[in-house]
């Protein structure tokens, strides 16, 4: 089979691969569609993500979909269109026995060493981490589900967004998936921030009530206009989906004393610098997001009820043979790109 593989930085190929076949309990999927998410970025510009790396040829991604190809005797039918969900838990130790299983202490990762990425033509996969597509979703635009899952998981964190006022920093997949979940769960006033201008547009399109271009070095003329929209009051909950360390000080410097901070983005260093004394002064609460929770389900109702768009967040689609290309455009951000996929 082909797969694209990542042999060092900025340098993808494509080349045959040894094709899997699956295990007891385990089904086989033939993609037909790969996003391309920050995560992937990070690994594929700086050879790292999280303080994680990979010391030899790898195969990326783990926001996929496609058919299955063989059922392997699971409930499936050949054919059907699916997503995967890429963090199958052990089931075994404490964190699982809490039902903390995106904290499991063996989870096993696609697209996370040893284990290789979606960006291939079959993968075999986990049953019960394969979720059958509603007819409405197109099988391309299904992997936005995966991400869709992490923003459900980190308004699940807050402690209540119903009449509450949200920040939303970062317009990209993530951050407009967290403004449409934020919106359906009750939000009472959104505002998104994001350095391009196209990129605010969507955000009021897709549910934001107030839209703020932001510099990196802006934070604090960022917090001023926040708080002046809120009338004086500041926000009740941030969700800082960007990444450097600038947004999540940007969403600190906007909160009301005893808001709250999600934190979903991975900074490219790997550490923030806080000051404590502003954040105790105002008892400011922070929670980091482990992607998801099995959120699946849920995010699945929410773009079959139409209460989520993922259209508008999946820009560009490149086939296996152009995915140098792919990556090339997710990591400039240009010519409008938000997800850009690879397609099988």
């Amino acid at each position: 089979m082909r797969a694209v593989v990542q042999h060092g930085i900025r340098d993808i190929r494509v080349q045959e691969w040894p094709a899997p076949s699956p295990e007891v309990g385990e089904v086989l999927v033939r993609i037909r569609s790969v996003t391309i998410c920050a995560s992937d970025l990070h690994i594929y510009s700086e050879g790292n993500v999280g303080g994680v790396s990979w010391g030899k040829p790898f195969i990326p991604g783990h926001e996929a979909a496609g058919v299955i190809e063989d059922a392997n005797g699971e409930a499936f039918e050949p054919g059907a269109k699916v997503v995967l969900d890429p963090a199958a838990p052990c089931g075994r130790c404490n964190c699982c026995a809490e039902r903390l299983f995106h904290l499991c202490r063996d989870l096993k990762f696609l697209d996370l060493p040893p284990v290789h990425g979606a960006m291939r033509e079959l993968v075999a996969w986990p049953s019960d981490r394969v979720f059958a597509i509603p007819p409405s979703v197109d099988v391309l635009d299904a992997p936005l589900i995966e991400p869709l899952s992490v923003a459900v998981h980190a308004v699940e964190l807050a402690r209540r967004v119903r009449n509450r006022s949200v920040l939303v920093v970062g317009c990209g997949a993530i951050g407009f998936l967290a403004i449409q979940v934020a919106k359906f769960q009750g939000a009472k006033a959104i505002i998104a921030t994001d350095l391009i201008p196209a990129r605010l547009e969507i955000a009021r399109e897709l549910g934001a009530d107030e839209a703020i271009q932001v510099g990196p070095n802006d934070a604090e003329k960022a917090a001023k206009l926040i708080i002046e929209a809120t009338d004086g009051r500041g926000i009740d909950v941030a969700f800082e989906a960007a990444g450097p360390p600038a947004a999540l000080q940007q969403c600190l410097n906007a909160l009301r004393p005893s808001g709250e901070a999600v934190i979903i983005g991975i900074p490219s260093h790997d550490e923030y610098r806080l000051q404590p004394s502003t954040i105790r002064r105002r008892e400011l609460s922070l929670r980091f997001v482990r992607r998801q929770n099995e959120n699946y389900p849920e995010a699945l109702d929410l773009v079959a009820d139409g209460q989520v768009r993922l259209g508008p967040i999946l820009t560009h689609r490149f086939p296996l043979d152009r995915a140098q290309e792919a990556f090339d455009l997710a990591e400039r951000k240009q010519e409008g790109a938000i997800r850009v996929a690879v397609t099988l």
